[in-house]
C-alpha cells in the first residue's frame, strides 16, 4: 500500500462534523423578483416542481433546464426542499437549437431556505463522483455569464460518490451565497470546479461547505478563479484541493482534522483563519508541492504540525517527514506574508505587498419587488426589436429605487442613471447590441449614496461614470467604462475593455476580467486593489504612473497573442504589488515582463531573468 493510501485511511477513520458551523448571516437573505416572463419560477407551470421534501422533481428540473438553456433567463427556485434523484446536466443547445454558450442564472430565495437534495442512496459508487447539478461547458472556454445563487446542494445520506455542485462559467460568472452539505460526510466534492479545463474566470464568493471528502477542488492550468469569505468544515480529506489552477483567495475559515489546502500550480491566499482538530496536529495547514508557486500574507493557523510545507517534490506526503523549517517563515502558526519565489524587485525595496486599505463590496438592499419599475411596464422592448431608450429612462425617473431590465434592450441615445435608483439589475441580457450609442449609461449624481449596476452580459456602449457617488458594477460585461468624475469604484465579477483610472480615485476589484490588445489598465495616480485579475493578448496588463499605488493579488495572463508587443507591467515613479502568473500556448509569451522607471533611470526585467512572481515595485514607500 502506498503511503498515500496509508494516509487516506486514517483520515477517512475520522468522519466529519457536518454541523460544525452555524448558518452565516448572508444565508437568510431574501431575494424575489417581479413576474416575468424572463423569471421563471420553478413552482409555477407547466413545470410544478414541488418543494415538499418528498416529491421527485429530476424529470420536470431536467425539462425545464432543457427547455430554457442559454436565453439569459433567471431559474428562480421559491423557499423549499427541492428531491431529486439523479443529476440535473446543463446542455449545449438552446430548444431553439443553436448552441447555447451559457447566460444561465439559478436563483434561490434564501441559502437557508432554497434546498437541492439528492436522495438517499443514490450515489453510492465511491470511484464514480456525480453530482446533484452539472454546470456545463463545452468545448472551448465558451460557457458565459452563468450563476447559482443562493441556494444549498445537500446530498443527503449514504451518497459516497456524490458532489454538491460541478460549476463551470467564463469571462463572467459565479458561486455565491451557497452552502453545499453532506450531514453523514460520505460526500466526495462540496464544489468541484476542477471537473473539465478551462473553467473560468469566475468568482466564488460567500460559500460555506460542511462535510465531504474534498470541500472545494480545482484543476487545470486555466482560466483562473477567485474565492472570498470561503467556510469550511468537516471535510475528511482536504479542505481546498488545487492541481494546477491559478487561485486567488481572501477570507478562508476552515474547521477540521486535515490539511486545509493543497495546491500546485499558483496560489495567493490572505486573510485566512485554519483551525485544526485531532490528528491535524500530526499535519500542515498547508501543502504547496511539486514546484507551484505560493503567496501567503496574514495566514493564522492553530492546531497543525506547522502552518506550511512548502515542497518542490511532487511527493507531497514528504510534508509530513519534514521537522523544522523547510523555508523560512513556513512554520507559523501565523505567517505575515511569505512567498515561495523571490520577489522581482528591479530597483530593491522592502519586498513587501503595499497593503492597501481593503473596503468590502458594499451590499445593496434587495427591496420588495412590488416597489421595482420593470421597463416593460414603461414601454420597453425585451426583445431588443425596438428603441427602449426612453422606456427605461422613465423606469428610472419613476421614483422607484429598483430598476429591472429582464431583457434585451436597443438604445438610440445615453440613459442617465438618476434620481432615486440605487439598483439597476438585469437578467442576464445585453444593452445596444450593435454598440451604436456611447455611452449606454451615463450615472450622475443622485439621491443615494451608492449605486450598483448588475447582472447584464454585454453592454456594448459602454458606460461613463459622471458622479461622486460610490459606484458597484457586479456581474457585467461592459466593452468600455470611462471615468468623468473620481469615486469610490467597486467592480466584482466584471468583464472591460481599456481601463483607465485617474487620480483621485479609490477602486476595489474582485475577479477581473480584460482581454483587449493593447494597454488593459491604466492607473494614473488611483489606489488600486484586486484580488483575482485575468487577461488575455499582448499589451501592458499594468500601467502604474503619478504615484499611483496599485496591488493586485492573483494576475493572470493567459496570453494568446502579441506578446512582444509592450511590456507586461509598466510603472513610472508609482507603487506596485503584483502577484502573477503566465500561460501561453502559441509560443509568444510576453518578451518583457517590467519596465519601471524611478526618477530619471528606467531598469528592465526581460522574460526568464528571475522569477516570474511576485514583482514589487515601491518608489513611493515613504507615501
Amino acid at each position: 500500500m502506498s503511503k498515500l493510501t496509508v494516509w487516506m485511511v486514517c483520515w477517512l477513520s475520522l468522519g466529519a462534523d457536518a454541523d460544525a458551523q452555524a448558518p452565516l448571516p448572508w444565508e437568510k437573505a431574501d431575494h424575489r423578483f417581479p413576474a416575468d416572463t424572463l423569471v421563471l419560477d420553478v413552482t409555477q407551470a407547466p413545470y410544478k416542481l414541488r418543494g415538499d421534501g418528498k416529491t421527485d422533481n429530476t424529470a420536470a428540473l431536467q425539462k425545464m433546464v432543457n427547455d430554457h438553456t442559454g436565453q439569459h433567463k433567471i431559474f428562480y427556485f421559491p423557499n423549499g426542499t427541492y428531491l431529486v434523484s439523479g443529476t440535473i446536466q446543463m446542455t449545449n443547445r438552446s430548444s431553439s437549437g443553436r448552441n447555447a454558450y451559457g447566460f444561465n442564472w439559478f436563483q434561490g430565495q434564501s441559502a437557508a431556505g432554497t434546498i437541492l437534495r439528492l436522495k438517499d442512496g443514490t450515489f453510492r459508487d465511491k470511484t464514480k463522483v456525480q453530482p446533484i447539478f452539472w454546470g456545463g461547458g463545452f468545448g472551448s472556454a465558451d460557457w458565459f455569464h452563468c450563476y447559482m445563487q443562493d441556494l444549498t446542494f445537500d446530498i443527503g445520506k449514504n451518497n459516497p460518490g456524490a458532489s454538491g455542485l460541478q460549476f463551470y462559467s467564463n469571462n463572467t460568472g459565479g458561486v455565491r451565497r451557497c452552502v453545499f452539505y453532506s450531514a453523514d460526510g460520505q460526500g466526495a466534492i462540496g464544489l468541484d470546479l476542477g471537473h473539465r479545463d478551462m473553467n473560468g474566470p469566475l468568482l466564488v464568493r460567500q460559500v460555506r461547505v460542511a462535510g465531504f471528502r474534498i470541500g472545494i477542488a480545482t484543476a487545470h492550468s486555466v482560466n483562473s478563479q477567485t474565492m472570498e469569505e470561503v467556510h469550511l468544515s468537516g471535510q475528511s480529506e482536504f479542505g481546498i484541493d488545487n492541481h494546477g489552477q491559478a487561485l486567488s483567495i481572501r477570507g478562508l475559515h476552515s474547521e477540521s482534522a486535515v490539511i486545509a489546502v493543497r495546491s500546485y500550480g499558483t496560489l495567493w491566499l490572505m486573510d485566512a483563519t485554519l483551525k485544526g482538530h485531532g490528528n491535524a496536529q500530526k499535519a500542515p495547514a498547508i501543502v504547496n508541492y511539486n514546484g507551484g508557486r505560493i503567496g501567503l500574507r496574514d495566514v493564522t493557523t492553530s492546531g497543525y504540525k506547522r502552518a506550511l510545507a512548502d515542497m518542490a517534490t511532487p511527493d507531497w506526503v514528504a510534508a509530513f517527514r519534514v521537522e523544522g523549517e523547510d523555508k523560512p517563515g513556513s512554520q507559523g502558526p501565523k505567517i505575515a506574508e511569505y512567498f515561495s519565489n523571490k520577489p522581482t524587485s528591479p530597483f530593491g525595496g522592502k519586498g513587501q505587498s503595499l497593503r492597501l486599505p481593503v473596503e468590502e463590496t458594499p451590499v445593496t438592499p434587495w427591496t420588495d419587488p412590488k416597489t421595482w419599475a420593470v421597463a416593460e411596464k414603461f414601454g420597453a422592448d425585451p426583445n431588443g426589436q425596438k428603441d427602449s431608450a426612453e422606456a427605461i429612462q422613465k423606469a428610472i425617473d419613476s421614483g422607484a429605487d429598483t430598476v429591472f431590465l429582464p431583457g434585451f434592450y436597443q438604445l438610440s441615445k445615453p440613459v442617465i442613471v438618476r434620481g432615486a435608483v440605487r439598483r439597476i439589475v438585469g437578467s442576464g441580457g445585453w444593452l445596444d447590441y450593435n454598440g451604436k450609442t456611447r455611452p449606454n449609461l451615463r450615472i450622475e449624481e443622485g439621491k443615494t449614496k451608492e449605486v450598483s449596476i448588475e447582472h447584464i452580459s454585454t453592454i456594448n456602449g459602454g458606460i461613463e461614470v459622471a458622479t461622486t457617488r460610490t459606484v458597484i458594477f457586479r456581474s457585467l460585461g461592459c466593452r468600455r467604462i470611462t471615468f468623468v468624475k473620481q469615486g469610490k469604484v467597486f467592480l466584482e465579477d466584471v468583464t472591460t475593455d481599456d481601463l483607465r483610472l485617474s487620480k483621485g480615485q479609490r477602486v476595489w476589484a474582485r475577479q477581473l476580467n480584460i482581454e483587449n490588445q493593447g494597454d488593459h489598465l491604466r492607473n494614473d495616480g488611483a489606489d488600486l486593489w484586486v484580488l483575482g485579475y485575468k487577461t488575455e493578448r499582448g499589451g501592458t496588463l499594468l500601467h502604474t504612473l503619478n504615484a499611483g499605488r496599485s496591488e493586485i493579488f492573483g494576475t493572470f495572463s493567459y496570453t494568446t497573442t502579441a506578446g512582444k508587443l509592450a511590456p507586461m507591467f509598466v510603472t513610472e515613479d508609482a507603487s506596485v504589488f503584483a502577484y502573477f502568473a503566465e500561460v501561453c500556448y502559441s509560443g509568444d509569451p510576453f518578451a518583457v515582463w517590467i519596465r519601471e522607471k524611478r526618477g530619471g533611470e528606467t531598469r528592465t526585467i526581460k522574460h526568464g531573468a528571475g522569477t516570474l512572481s511576485p514583482y514589487i515595485g515601491t518608489a513611493a514607500e515613504s507615501k
